[in-house]
């Protein structure tokens, strides 16, 4: 069978079953474990799957991505250390663009120390978040709820973004790859993000390291339209040169000071 139509066989027994192990997979398809697992990491870097432990389970994009509650549980410890050093970026009396992701999600619980500050998101849950737990002014804008996502899309959307200017944008991504760039799955939440670019002083861009060397099909911003690039774990050599060579400031949760 041709590794392009045996992957295709492995994702509709993925979706179709909301997981599979390497096994289950190698049964069901005649193959090697070792097959399944090169099979696996290709359609993983893909942006079709994700790879658990023993197995893979469904990839959902923005477009069709899982309930927010589910997706900010993962990397949990990766995404505080991140929103930590995101946060001390801030100071008293910016005004903040923050997207819909559970990363950016991380920095509202310590907005406390400071004052003043003025907050447009484009994130229903990030939005109450900040509502309950913050004393920042709260502006969300409005247009259409993707369904079965957080966040909110659309020309009154991006309207809305295009009045507003932030002294910094806290923002995230599903991928992070040399050449493509800062990738997402979705094109609305990709415009959204260049405009709330357009109109910051500041860009910091907030990438766990589960996230690189992967693409998806809307590039954000490349490494030379950001400020900051914070991350948990140091990235590959080649990652740190492209970063240096853009003039872009690597900010490692693991490392005492940035780069």
């Amino acid at each position: 069978m041709l590794s392009l139509k045996r992957q295709d066989e492995i994702l509709e027994i993925i979706n179709k079953n909301k997981s599979a192990t390497v096994e289950e997979l190698s049964a069901e398809l005649f193959v090697s474990c070792a097959t399944i697992r090169r099979d696996l990491a290709a359609m993983e870097k893909q942006g079709l799957i994700r790879r658990s432990h023993g197995g893979a389970i469904p990839f959902k994009s923005s477009a069709e991505e899982s309930a927010f509650s589910s997706r900010e549980q993962e990397n949990n410890a990766a995404k505080k250390a991140i929103a930590l050093r995101a946060f001390q970026l801030l100071k008293s009396g910016d005004s903040v663009f923050m997207d819909s992701s559970s990363t950016v999600g991380f920095v509202i619980p310590l907005l406390n120390n400071l004052k003043y500050l003025s907050i447009t998101t484009i994130g229903l849950k990030n939005a109450l978040l900040l509502s309950q737990i913050s004393s920042a002014k709260v502006y969300i804008a409005g247009g259409q709820i993707h369904n079965h996502s957080n966040s909110i899309t659309g020309t009154d959307t991006m309207d809305y973004i295009s009045r507003i200017h932030a002294d910094i944008a806290l923002i995230s991504c599903s991928g992070v790859d040399l050449k493509a760039g800062f990738t997402d799955a979705d094109i609305e939440q990709s415009k959204l993000k260049r405009q709330m670019r357009k109109n910051a002083d500041k860009v910091a861009m907030l990438c766990d390291c589960t996230k690189f060397g992967k693409t998806f099909m809307c590039t954000d911003f490349n490494f030379d339209e950001i400020d900051y690039f914070i991350t948990d774990k140091m990235p590959p050599e080649e990652y740190v040169k492209k970063i240096a060579d853009s003039k872009c400031k690597l900010i490692c949760a693991a490392m005492e000071k940035p780069i």
